[in-house]
């Protein structure tokens, strides 16, 4: 099973408005509504790779009780602590005139020392099924920076394959509990070494410094430019390939959900890069966030150019 932690959920919402800009009055006929915050698409994607799933987290409200809901709906198991307030919302604006993506993201509620010690119980219990810890996203109010360190050191302890999606301080002190993989985008990387890095050589060797310090393997998307993924014995390059972008929200969690779910069926790691960048790729095709289709999946991952490097 994989175990996702969802740990500030939240409703995404999308419109879609060219030319926009700030300052001006927009009437918007469509939005489109999902389940989201990066543990949730992960959650999602991985069911519909048809991996095992539980999600544990936080829900608070009327909100938090939609997104439990719509959990429920894609198979998945879900364990949330109820909390005072309500979940989430994040507004997406994508201007397609000018290729340019607005995200306008919510605090959330705060969790309560009570609620903590709640969600460790839930934690404590389920974890002992799982193949796959994912740590996905950034954290509520309320919880420390060393939050997934914690709770990956706990994984590790059981052999459990950890991965690592976070950023800034939450990266920084997750990336000392020695996860099994972590997946910074480039823009992430660099903020991590406060460095800006131009050249693939240079990624893979900020890449083999994280691998020194004790973690498995590094995946790092590129964007446009593909990804690229580091172990301790190999290194590949995935080249990107031709889609039809229309949404690049929601891939990074699309990618973690593929690798995710490969780990779990006992995949080796290239054919687990594959597949993430094949579900990174698959979801790009789609306005919703943290959506994918099968059978594109498959060709994509036939059609993907990985290389050893």
């Amino acid at each position: 099973m994989i175990t996702v932690l969802s740990l500030s959920p939240a409703i995404d919402k999308i419109y879609v408005i060219d030319s926009f800009r700030a300052g001006e009055l927009y009437r918007v006929n469509n939005c489109i509504q999902s389940a989201g915050g990066k543990g949730i698409n992960v959650a999602r994607v991985s069911r519909m790779l048809e991996a095992e799933v539980a999600v544990l987290g936080f829900k608070a409200g009327n909100t938090g009780q939609w997104l439990e809901d719509n959990i429920l709906k894609t198979g998945a198991k879900s364990y949330l602590i109820e909390v005072e307030g309500q979940s989430r919302t994040n507004n997406n604006i994508i201007d397609k005139v000018n290729n340019r993506e607005t995200e306008i993201l919510e605090e959330g509620p705060t969790i309560s020392d009570y609620s903590w010690q709640s969600f460790l119980e839930s934690f404590n219990k389920n974890i002992k099924q799982t193949k796959v810890l994912v740590c996905s996203g950034g954290l509520p109010k309320g919880l420390g920076a060393d939050t997934y360190a914690n709770l990956i050191d706990e994984a590790n302890k059981l052999g459990i394959k950890t991965i690592l999606d976070a950023s800034g301080d939450v990266l920084k002190q997750g990336i000392n509990a020695k996860p099994y993989l972590i997946k910074p985008n480039l823009r992430e990387l660099s903020t991590y070494y406060k460095s800006h890095f131009t050249t693939d050589s240079e990624i893979l060797k900020a890449c083999r410094e994280i691998i020194n310090i004790g973690v498995k393997v590094v995946v790092t998307s590129l964007g446009a430019e593909g990804a690229l993924l580091v172990s301790e014995n190999a290194a590949y390059k995935a080249y990107p390939v031709n889609v039809n972008v229309i949404n690049t929200i929601g891939s990074g969690d699309s990618m973690v959900a593929g690798i995710s779910t490969g780990l779990a069926k006992g995949l080796g790691l290239e054919e687990c890069f594959r597949l993430g960048v094949a579900c990174a790729s698959s979801n790009t095709e789609f306005l919703e966030i943290g959506l994918i289709n099968n059978e594109r999946v498959e060709q994509l991952r036939k059609d993907i150019v990985i290389e050893r490097i």
